[in-house]
């Protein structure tokens, strides 16, 4: 018992910022709507790429000068090349930029989408474009909630006085949950 409440006690104080973060994420993702997500205009520009960096496309060249010139952010998610164009994307949580080129002129239709800080943490809610390390942070949050909840049920069932009010308070949200499921959900 001991051990269990030290545990699920340093282990939740580690996850706080985490669990934190994941409710209040978990609110916006459900509300995106709050958000004005529905409502995202990309802004448009047009420049001209090097065509040094366009004959035998220069992937790391031509995405630098994106990044460096147009504000470009986020990994490359698509690096298309034909004979006469390039289509490159470049994704990040709450922010997206495409990049259409011609190759034999340099002329580039950059369209940038930004997306604000609640849906950029909407976006690492769900570990849209946030590459393998974020994922991993999110499996990480995945564990200490599983484990947080394994050492709160042991502490819960090591004080006798309290178990019929937890099983109540366990059977009433199972119920609770199946009931909204099967009434709400399609």
């Amino acid at each position: 018992m001991a051990v269990s409440r030290t545990i699920h006690i340093y282990l939740t104080m580690f996850a706080l910022l985490l669990m934190l973060f994941f409710g209040i994420t978990g609110i916006l993702l459900s509300h995106e709507d709050w958000l004005g997500a529905d409502t995202i205009v990309p802004t448009e520009s047009t420049g001209v790429i090097p065509v040094a960096l366009l004959a035998e496309p220069d992937r790391l060249g031509v995405v630098e000068h994106l990044r460096a010139t147009y504000g470009a952010a986020g990994a490359v998610s698509t690096f298309d090349v034909d004979s006469a164009s390039l289509r490159i994307q470049l994704k990040g949580p709450g922010r997206r930029t495409e990049a259409e080129i011609d190759r034999v002129t340099g002329e580039a239709t950059i369209s940038v989408e930004r997306r604000g800080l609640f849906l950029r943490l909407d976006d690492l809610h769900r570990g849209k474009d946030s590459g393998v390390a974020w994922r991993w942070v999110l499996d990480l949050s995945a564990v200490l909630l599983i484990l947080g909840s394994i050492t709160g049920l042991i502490m819960w069932f090591g004080l006798p006085r309290r178990r019929r009010w937890g099983v109540v308070a366990l059977l009433t949200s199972i119920v609770f949950c199946l009931a909204i499921y099967l009434a709400f959900v399609p």
